[in-house]
């Protein structure tokens, strides 16, 4: 048996485990009708306290690959600097893509401004989007829309998904007041989601190039808020972290 447990931030759930196990026993335990759910599952490969450095892989709920996660890495970063209280600071590594945390009244993930972002229009039927492609390790397409709430959304994202052969996460970000905004988060192999970290930095990526320059913004999603800080070429994310419960597998 290996010991497991279950984490969220704003909605965003995962399963955390210590030992890759067969996927079809993995596939068993996070099936949401069967199982015990997730939307990520974030498998520990290395732990070297040491050096301050922690290996995972991220899977998606249909055990696809993710290459980055934003929120479960500010759920492990809670984990290990909140919960275990062995350091002040860790580092994650994504095939060696380097994310780092560290803990102060809160925990505060940075990620490195990303090079790639590139503003578009995208036309659905008689739809014109404006929208920016950006790399955040994972794919992201980030769309500014005036109504959040509009039920048009769906049919886009449905559209964009087959398009693009659901590659990338979709994003649509509302401008309520100076710098807060409300997101709608459509993840790749999942759906809609109660909150994406990657895709709120995505999206705030796209806002500070594109739109206006703020320092601080604050973030709603379905599943909450959450704060983002951008410093020179650092994006810096943090907000509440819930745990949930240990198992074991």
């Amino acid at each position: 048996m290996n010991k497991f447990f279950k984490i969220h931030t704003c909605g965003n759930d995962f399963l955390v485990i210590f030992y890759k196990k067969s996927f079809i026993i993995l596939n068993k335990y996070i099936n949401r009708k069967f199982g015990i759910s997730c939307d990520q599952l974030l498998i520990i490969n290395k732990i070297n306290l040491k050096n301050k450095i922690i290996k995972i892989q991220i899977y998606n709920n249909n055990l696809s690959i993710a290459k980055n996660c934003g929120n479960g890495i500010r759920c492990l970063s809670w984990f290990f600097l909140i919960k275990t209280k062995k350091n002040n600071f860790i580092s994650f590594d994504l095939n060696k893509n380097y994310i780092h945390s560290w803990k102060r009244k809160k925990i505060f993930t940075l990620y490195k401004f990303p090079h790639f972002i590139k503003k578009l229009l995208i036309r659905i039927n008689n739809i014109f989007l404006n929208s920016c492609f950006v790399n955040l390790i994972n794919l992201h397409i980030v769309f500014f829309v005036n109504n959040i709430r509009t039920k048009k959304l769906k049919f886009v994202s449905k559209t964009i998904k087959y398009f693009f052969n659901d590659a990338y996460n979709i994003e649509f970000i509302q401008i309520l007041k100076n710098n807060k905004i409300y997101i709608r988060i459509f993840e790749k192999a999942i759906g809609e989601t109660y909150s994406c970290g990657s895709g709120i930095i995505s999206s705030i990526c796209y806002i500070y190039k594109y739109i206006f320059k703020k320092k601080n913004f604050f973030v709603n999603s379905i599943g909450g808020y959450c704060q983002i800080i951008v410093s020179n070429s650092n994006i810096i994310i943090y907000g509440n972290v819930n745990f949930c419960y240990f198992g074991f597998i």
